[in-house]
């Protein structure tokens, strides 16, 4: 059997010699063969290397907003125990103060250009709002990474004095 199939494999040998023709365009098929899965290879790896940088981008953009929305938070509804509070409130933070303010309008935090995220922000606003259920405030954190942007919204009702709870 082994001297069959070794014999078969010699004349196979012998007749891509014998036709030239034949064994180039055998060639020229394993040529386009490989260099095709070389270029499929190159296109999915750039692919997959756009997405994973457009992921780490909005990652970013989702942890600047989060981490700021969760420490006014903390503020907003006194979950620190060691903020100083100003007497006669509940609250750190007077929402009114910073909607009334000419300096500020409603925005509480504009910061920029943080060391290792590019071309990045992160704004706090909060603005007053009526409904038929009453007066509540709202607390627009917008951030932006390296051309991606996350926007969270929370609601709280209450004020300063007699503190602030989530809608």
């Amino acid at each position: 059997m082994a001297f069959a199939s070794g014999e078969l494999m010699r004349e196979k040998v012998s007749l891509l010699k014998s036709n030239r023709g034949a064994s180039l365009v055998l060639v020229s098929a394993f040529c386009v063969i490989i260099i095709g899965i070389a270029v499929t290879l190159t296109v999915i790896g750039s692919l997959l290397l756009s997405k994973a940088g457009k992921v780490k981008s909005q990652g970013q953009a989702y942890e600047l907003a989060t981490s700021l929305q969760f420490r006014l938070e903390e503020l907003i509804l006194n979950e620190i125990p060691s903020a100083g509070v100003t007497p006669g409130h509940k609250s750190v933070i007077d929402l009114d103060s910073f909607i009334t303010s000419p300096a500020t309008s409603g925005e509480i935090v504009n910061l920029s250009g943080f060391d290792s995220i590019p071309d990045s922000s992160v704004v706090a606003i909060i603005e007053k709002k009526d409904s038929g259920e009453g007066v509540y405030y709202t607390l627009t954190v917008t951030a932006k990474a390296a051309g991606e942007t996350y926007i969270t919204e929370t609601d709280y009702s209450g004020n300063a004095t007699m503190g602030y709870e989530r809608r």
